[in-house]
């Protein structure tokens, strides 16, 4: 026979069991939702960049937009500046830190000290050297040469130089280009024009600065 004091006793019992279980649930459930991780990235809305050099030049770039449509060329300026008011003459170097830089499909006679690249996905300086470059340019016969430089001597103030040696400063060399990208050469000759997602664009001398902007194509 089960008295009233039993019957209490029972009761609390069960309370206490299901209280603990439902404890329990409620903790599995918070571990499961930490568990899950999400990563979001988010899209700035700069289109120019600058960054400085340790010889006293800026590296600058700019895009046309951060949104293009499938198809909408992506127009990319980049140019070196001497921050200096005097003349600025800089040794030439080869730290290049991105896979892929150029101007032009031949990048063997570019005389310019920088280079640019597009990169699909989301990168930034800690992670750039894990993309591949997208290949900007169809194949075209480039000449067999190459011109030894040694150095660039800057106007002041000024993105024009005199390229070493045997350069003229009466008539110097415009450190700016632009590139427009309508799309990729996967195979060399064939244009594809660029998916939907996030690309990188990134621009980088050979003094080791880089330079980072996003375009989101729809």
């Amino acid at each position: 026979m089960v008295t009233p004091d039993g019957d209490k006793i029972t009761m609390k019992i069960r309370r206490g069991l299901y209280i603990i279980s439902t404890f329990f649930v409620l903790v599995s459930v918070l571990i499961a939702g930490c568990a899950q991780t999400t990563t979001t990235t988010t899209m700035t809305t700069l289109t120019t960049t600058t960054a400085q050099s340790g010889n006293e030049l800026q590296l600058r770039m700019s895009v046309n937009a951060v949104i293009l449509t499938s198809g909408e060329p992506l127009q990319i300026n980049v140019s070196e500046f001497n921050t200096l008011p005097t003349n600025n003459n800089v040794a030439a170097a080869t730290n290049w830190r991105v896979n892929g830089i150029a101007i032009g499909a031949c990048p063997n006679i570019n005389v310019l000290p920088f280079g640019v690249a597009v990169f699909q996905g989301h990168y930034d300086a800690r992670n750039i050297s894990q993309g591949t470059p997208l290949e900007l340019f169809g194949a075209v016969p480039c000449p067999q040469l190459m011109r030894l430089i040694t150095g660039y001597d800057f106007l002041p103030n000024s993105n024009n130089a005199a390229i070493m040696p045997g350069g003229d400063l009466a008539s110097p060399t415009s450190m700016s280009a632009t590139e427009t990208v309508k799309g990729t050469y996967p195979k060399g000759i064939q244009l594809t024009p660029l998916t939907s997602g996030i690309y990188t664009v990134v621009a980088g001398d050979e003094w080791g600065t880089m330079e980072f902007l996003y375009i989101n194509v729809n």
